[in-house]
């Protein structure tokens, strides 16, 4: 098992605590849909976003062997997940009610462009925007990739608005690889409290 995996797997871990049978999550970066499959294991709704038309397909192939109903954006949402192929900025225009979990694994598709990687700005306006619609005892999972330009610059700006959330409100648990390169995965936990 590699540090990567390991990381994804602590940032579930944690999730598994926050589980709403009868509610619904969000996947701000459906990737290759591991999270999104480990989402609709335990939720009755989930909303999933990406840009790359490549991520959700390969998304909608494990939901498939899984035997997990999908269907795309069309304001009808009738399946368990519904794909959203936009930017996670964008995501009060798509999710009704308020999430229990909102996750998101940064960086660029596994496999895919390295050069097409979440962007600092949308994803603090998300997670801002994510705060807002959170269910009160929700939490929302970040897993940062520091080790590239742009992950860099996410993470630091992540933090920082981790910092600066009114104590009142939030719960902001942080977990860094103290003895791995600074280039590891790190990992962010925010809890809405009221």
């Amino acid at each position: 098992m590699n540090l990567l995996q390991n990381t994804t797997e602590l940032a579930l871990a944690i999730c598994e605590k926050y589980i709403d049978n009868d509610g619904c999550a969000v996947d701000c970066t459906c990737g290759r849909g591991k999270d999104t499959l480990f989402l609709a294991k335990r939720f009755k709704k989930v909303y999933s976003f990406d840009i790359q038309e490549e991520a959700l397909e390969s998304a909608r192939k494990l939901l498939e062997e899984n035997k997990i109903s999908w269907d795309n954006y069309s304001g009808g949402n009738s399946a368990r997940v519904t794909f959203i192929n936009d930017s996670h900025v964008n995501m009060q225009n798509y999710v009704k009610g308020n999430p229990q979990l909102i996750v998101f694994n940064l960086g660029y598709l596994p496999g895919g462009d390295k050069n097409i990687t979440t962007l600092p700005s949308d994803t603090l306006e998300t997670i801002q925007n994510g705060l807002k619609i959170l269910k009160t005892g929700g939490l929302i999972s970040i897993v940062m990739y520091p080790g590239h330009e742009n992950g860099l610059k996410e993470h630091e700006e992540i933090i920082s608005l981790a910092k600066s959330l009114p104590k009142e409100k939030f719960h902001c648990v942080y977990a860094s690889m103290i003895n791995q390169s600074s280039a590891a995965p790190q990992i962010l936990w925010i809890t809405k409290k009221k």
